[in-house]
């Protein structure tokens, strides 16, 4: 019983070691009509004009010009460019998420496999023991070996949404766009900056992808 009990333990391990590993998760959709790149010349503007000169933007329009540049396109340097891609990005104020699960603390009496309460089928073995300052109702472990709380676990966290959106037009008067997507991700990090890497490289897999179409990519976040 005991080799059981180890080998249970250790799986629960290994799922808990596996979840560590952090991600982004985004949802990315898009509509386009985007012809094969043939080097054309770009240049990258806000939707806002608010963010006309913003460092922060300068540096989310460079995050997806690298990107545009592994499918050929370059930069307009000044010059007209053949086409216009529009950017706009934020994350909202947050939404407040509670979580209940069951407590798995093993404290109160020890069964031991050959407690004097221990019974192998029986979720419970006594409704309330008395051992210490007072009564606390237990769940026991299978096996005997240790007393599981009955009491559930609260967490509370804010959860936000941050998005991107990206539109590819040409650079005439009256055209329609080429190209329309977004990404979206939800997380407790408001910290756009911090986030957006990940989102761009979650927006360019598959890109331009197929039209009308949506998709959920994990993008893995290296260990520092």
């Amino acid at each position: 019983m005991g080799k059981i009990y180890k080998l249970i333990v250790s799986i629960v391990l290994v799922g808990l070691l596996a979840s560590c590993t952090q991600s982004i998760r985004s949802n990315v959709s898009r509509f386009h009509q985007l012809p094969q790149p043939n080097g054309e010349s770009i240049a990258i503007v806000p939707m806002d004009p608010a963010y006309n000169g913003s460092l922060e933007f300068a540096n989310y329009a460079a995050l997806v010009g690298n990107e545009l540049g592994r499918f050929g396109y370059v930069p307009a340097n000044g010059e007209d460019p053949d086409l216009i891609v529009e950017l706009e990005f934020g994350v909202d104020d947050g939404k407040q998420i509670t979580r209940v699960s069951p407590s798995m603390g093993g404290f109160g009496y020890y069964g031991g496999y050959y407690g004097r309460f221990y019974r192998p089928w029986y979720g419970y073995h006594r409704p309330y023991y008395y051992r210490s300052a007072f009564y606390h109702p237990m769940h026991w472990d299978p096996f005997g070996y240790y007393s599981l709380s009955m009491m559930p676990t609260v967490r509370t966290y804010t959860t936000y949404t941050r998005h991107l959106k990206m539109v590819i037009k040409p650079n005439e008067d009256g055209a329609l766009n080429l190209y329309e997507g977004e990404v979206k991700s939800a997380g407790r990090n408001n910290k756009l900056h911090e986030v957006m890497p990940y989102m761009v490289q979650a927006f360019f897999t598959n890109f331009p992808g197929e039209s009308g179409s949506s998709e959920r990519i994990s993008v893995e976040i290296p260990e520092t």
